[in-house]
Parts: structure tokens; sequence; C-alpha cells
């Protein structure tokens, strides 16, 4: 898939990421749930639209799945499906402008061994405090609504209630 002829076709952008996968030039991976996202996305497109990629509203198309899959994907699937289409696409147009150039827009995460040894930043509060370790404060706040034609003594029995379960059963309070 190296000529630069490739056409932006649907089927050559699944082409290009197996052929990216493979390569290494992504991780597998990341190049298999490209392909998924687009099989989906892209599936709706009929054979005259699927034919050239680059003259697409890639914007309407997801918005024409989004309304087709309604109930059918949960939401956080589907924005998952939309970036990673949006991403495939947009490495495939790249990489038919210029294919020995094209580096891949993928954002690689460090591996947990990475950030293991990386050296975490402390956030400002925690490298004030003199102690190795205090607690944080909190803050609870509550908001309460009592039936006007609640009589004094449930009132009382309420209050009472969220001090014991509040403060426990200690004396003095």
């Amino acid at each position: 898939m190296a000529e630069t002829s490739v056409q932006p076709s649907r089927a050559n952008l699944i082409e290009f990421l197996e052929f990216a996968g493979d390569k290494g030039l992504m991780k597998k991976a990341t190049a298999g749930s490209y392909k998924k996202a687009c099989n989906i996305i892209l599936g709706i497109l009929d054979e005259t639209e699927a034919a050239d990629l680059s003259k697409i509203n890639l914007e309407k198309v997801i918005l024409r799945h989004r309304n087709l899959a309604a109930g059918k994907i949960v939401p956080p699937t589907l924005k998952a499906y939309e970036t990673r289409t949006r991403a495939a696409v947009n490495n495939f147009l790249e990489y038919i402008k210029d294919p020995t150039t094209w580096k891949p827009a993928v954002q690689q995460r460090p591996s947990r061994a990475k950030k293991a040894a990386a050296p975490t930043k402390k956030p400002k509060e925690l490298e004030r405090r003199e102690a190795p370790f205090q607690q944080p404060p909190v803050h609870i706040d509550f908001q309460i609504h009592i039936s006007p034609e609640a009589t004094p003594e449930q009132i009382d029995q309420i209050f009472a209630s969220m001090r014991r379960h509040l403060y426990g059963n200690r004396t003095g309070q």
C-alpha cells in the first residue's frame, strides 16, 4: 500500500488500518479499534459516498449515524467510535497526501512501567503540610426539607437521628 495513487475510499481506509497495524506504524490494538469504529460509523454510507472519503462531510455522517444508533449503542461507546473514526479518517487522508513522510497522529499513552517510574507531582497544598500525612478537611452540606405539618417532636427526632449518625454515641454531645 505504498503507492501514492490510493483512492480515499472506505475499503482503502480499512486496508490502510490493517497495513498500519501490521507494519507497526500504529499499535495493532489501536488500528483494530479504529477499523471497528470506521466499519460501524462509515457503514451507513452508500457505495457512492464511500468511494471518496475526502469529499464527505464527516461530521454530518457522524450525526446521521448518531441518529440511526440512538437507543442501540450506549452514548460513551458511540462517542468513542466517533472519536476513533475522526482520527482514522484524518490519518488516512494525511497518509494519502505523502506516504513517505506520514506519521500517525496517535497519542500513545505511557506504559504502566513508565507511569510507575515517572516522578509524581504533589499538589501544592500537600507540599505545604509539615506532617507526613494529615487528613484533608471535609465539608458536607445537608439540605433538609421538612413538611410544614411535622410536629416539633418529629423535627427533634429527625435532628437527634442525624446527630446520632453523624457523631456516633459520643458523650457530652
